[in-house]
């Protein structure tokens, strides 16, 4: 009955829905004394949300954040000196370039995966892809979206995790986490989700009702499936407060003239969307942001495609977020940036030096570069550095004195949200302990921790 829903095609229920029905249900099996934590831990605090600009594809480090000068350098990238000791390829990024004050880099990233799906998979999961534990593993969002769940309030109608512009396929849901704290996906270049008009309320309240008196007699009749139906039903839940909030649509909404000023593309008005979640203080906590098409084998220096559109499209959307929400302020007369964390990174980075034969870069896990900003980060700030070519860190720029890896990000964003990532939740599905940052990394036993030289 929930395809029934105006303007909820099936198309939608598989792009929205899709990755709420993937996994266990937590919640009979999560007490307290089943979840550990280590008593050192200490909580940065200070982000409300948190958005993840995800470059789907993995970034050229040595053709953006971290460029180097060759032979194979474009004249028209523009490369020049925006600080002292900082270069930035203007000709691609001149707005970013303007703006280095409001961001810090860091330029000794590491990755552990130099395949898509497996990188994409770490990146939102924090550890390995095992098959076996595929449906058991929460992603990042919805952990966040279960440990803030004390602070939703009666008037929040916004869900804590939602993700744009990624296909389902890549998105990590719940996994044993109960269903509604599931990514709410959706995509920039279709209909505002969860948005009626005035004609189409009648008709939904009535679906709603049926599909309500049908709900109770599955559970009346069979109670097994009821409970299956239940943790679903949570998902839908989730919607119902948009459905019923007037101020859901004008945040799903993208002004004409904030569409041109952000770059008119998908990118673009996501990240104005991601600017009104956060404006609107309704309860969104993690927005995740796709942005595809940095898989450059070929073209990569292509006229008006490549590094050049997909430059220009981040150029123009992370320089006005950035903007915007260090302009517009909260109830309290607080910056918004202040309160936001934004972090900008790939899966993985790309070959250094001289382009391949077939003019592009290929997959390269040895070396990336990240943007981070928002919620105390330091703007101007550069970390790390990397050899001529952009091939190996030389410099790793913190306190661990080792290449940066996605658990250190992610405990990161965890520190700043007030989580504490060294939980381990004992009983599980499996019966394999689930920690929120696992210790073991693929080179064994590793100490991860905060990037706190991001701060000032």
């Amino acid at each position: 009955m929930a395809l029934e829903i105006p303007r909820l095609t099936r198309r939608d229920f598989m792009r929205i829905g899709g990755v709420s029905v993937l996994g266990y249900s937590l919640a009979p099996i999560l007490r307290a004394s089943n979840v550990e934590a280590k008593s050192s831990a200490k909580m940065r605090g200070g982000a409300d949300v948190c958005i993840l600009l995800f470059l789907q594809g993995g970034p050229s480090q040595l053709d953006t954040f971290d460029v180097k000068e060759g032979k194979w350098t474009p004249e028209d990238f523009d490369i020049q000196t925006v600080k002292p000791g900082v270069r930035m390829p203007v000709g691609l990024m001149p707005e970013l370039s303007k703006r280095l004050d409001k961001y810090a880099i860091i330029r000794s990233l590491e990755a552990w995966e130099a395949e898509h799906a497996r990188g994409t998979y770490y990146l939102q999961a924090g550890r390995i892809l095992s098959p076996a534990r595929l449906q058991e593993i929460p992603s990042v969002g919805s952990v966040i979206a279960y440990e803030t769940r004390d602070q939703r309030r009666a008037s929040d109608f916004l869900p804590p995790f939602v993700a744009m512009n990624m296909d389902t396929s890549s998105l990590v849901g719940p996994g044993m986490l109960p269903s509604a704290h599931a990514p709410m996906a959706m995509f920039s270049d279709s209909p505002p989700p969860f948005v009626l008009s005035d004609s189409e309320k009648g008709d939904y309240q009535r679906r709603r009702q049926l599909l309500g008196r049908l709900d109770r007699g599955w559970r009346e009749t069979d109670p097994h499936r009821g409970r299956i139906f239940s943790d679903i039903d949570a998902y839908y839940q989730s919607a119902y407060p948009m459905l019923d909030n007037p101020k859901a649509g004008p945040v799903f909404s993208v002004p004409a003239e904030d569409h041109a000023r952000y770059g008119a593309t998908g990118l673009g008005d996501s990240c104005v969307m991601a600017r009104n979640m956060v404006e609107a203080d309704a309860g969104a906590k993690f927005i995740f942001i796709s942005h595809g098409g940095w898989d450059l084998h070929g073209g990569a220096y292509a006229a008006g495609a490549g590094q050049y559109s997909l430059c220009g499209q981040l150029d123009a959307a992370l320089s006005n977020l950035l903007d915007d929400l260090e302009s517009r302020k909260d109830a309290q007369g607080e910056r918004l940036i202040d309160r936001v964390f934004i972090a900008c990174m790939g899966e993985f980075g790309r070959t250094p030096g001289e382009l391949t034969m077939g003019g592009g870069r290929d997959h390269y896990r040895y070396a990336g570069v990240g943007v981070f900003a928002g919620a105390g980060v330091q703007g101007g700030k550069v970390i790390g550095a990397t050899d001529e070519i952009g091939a190996h860190p030389t410099e790793t720029g913190w306190h661990k004195g080792r290449s940066i890896y996605p658990e250190d990000v992610l405990i990161t964003i965890y520190s700043l949200m007030g989580i504490d990532w060294t939980k381990k939740v004992t009983q599980t599905p499996s019966g394999r302990a689930f920690e929120y940052i696992e210790s073991i990394s693929p080179k064994g036993p590793m100490d991860f921790g905060e990037i706190s030289e991001l701060f000032a």
